[in-house]
């Protein structure tokens, strides 16, 4: 029962005559002839990119968001069509902001709720993990359980006529099982690289990643709490790790310098199976 990823939709484009990079992330998976992707991008390089890996969106047979922030749903009006199931958390919806050099602005996904269930006809939003291809799931929303993994200042909800700090309590990961371990697939890792792997590893009872793919959100911590972050690393049993999008070069680099283990970018273009 092979597991593939392609990276269709992220910041960097090493390879590949006519890819194009963006800043968001989408994944392709395939299990069992079944495809469905992990977020959409920002919807400006998904359809051209898709086309040109070999990955027919009017065969895949539903869309999983990892959160509710435009650079992960804004392509969601270029591939969803009728029939498809959208799977995500209840707060997907929620007015997320972001506040950069003084100002606020709005981040969140670009489309309402009765948009996307016109488009697909089915929203399933749920907190609890959901099978989403056979052996592969959600991980329903993340507890934080770490000390060093608290939200970000920056990242905001509107709430009446002023904001308070956004939890991201929409984030959410997709886990497989196969033979040698657990592949896990990070969207933003918002709630926190440390507190999602010791929440899969406390729902499938297994200790054994055999790889950790996508977005690990390094780029946006401090250095301290990179450092940390990583050190934590080295308590969980990891073979791998391809990271992509907000995880930054700092953050790649810190990855490989620190982690006794293959370190990659995966960048627009790459391909997995296990």
């Amino acid at each position: 029962m092979p597991l593939r990823i392609k990276i269709l939709c992220d910041n960097v484009i090493f390879r590949g005559e006519g890819l194009l990079g963006e800043h968001g992330l989408s994944v392709y998976i395939e299990r069992e002839g079944r495809g469905i992707l992990f977020d959409t991008g920002q919807g400006l390089t998904i359809r051209r990119n898709a086309r040109l890996l070999g990955v027919n969106l009017e065969e895949i047979e539903g869309v999983v968001l990892s959160h509710g922030h435009y650079d992960h749903t804004g392509g969601l009006r270029e591939v969803l069509r009728k029939g498809m199931r959208v799977i995500a958390h209840p707060g997907i919806f929620s007015p997320k902001y972001a506040l950069r050099n003084g100002k606020t602005r709005y981040i969140g996904i670009p489309f309402s709720r009765d948009a996307i269930e016109g488009w697909a006809g089915g929203l399933t939003l749920t907190s609890e993990p959901v099978e989403v291809l056979p052996g592969v799931f959600t991980t329903g929303i993340v507890p934080r359980v770490t000390p060093f993994e608290e939200p970000q200042e920056d990242l905001l909800l509107k709430e009446g006529k002023g904001f308070v700090k956004d939890p991201v309590e929409d984030d959410l990961s997709l886990f497989a099982e196969t033979r040698d371990g657990t592949v896990v697939i990070l969207g933003c890792a918002h709630r926190g690289m440390i507190n999602i792997l010791t929440h899969i590893r406390e729902l499938t009872g297994k200790g054994t990643f055999l790889a950790i793919l996508g977005g690990t959100h390094l780029g946006f911590y401090s250095e301290e709490r990179r450092g940390k972050v990583v050190e934590a690393l080295k308590a969980f049993d990891i073979r791998g790790m391809a990271v992509s999008h907000c995880t930054g070069t700092e953050g790649v680099f810190l990855l490989r310098e620190r982690l006794p283990i293959d370190v990659s970018y995966a960048p627009v273009g790459f391909t997995a199976e296990f």
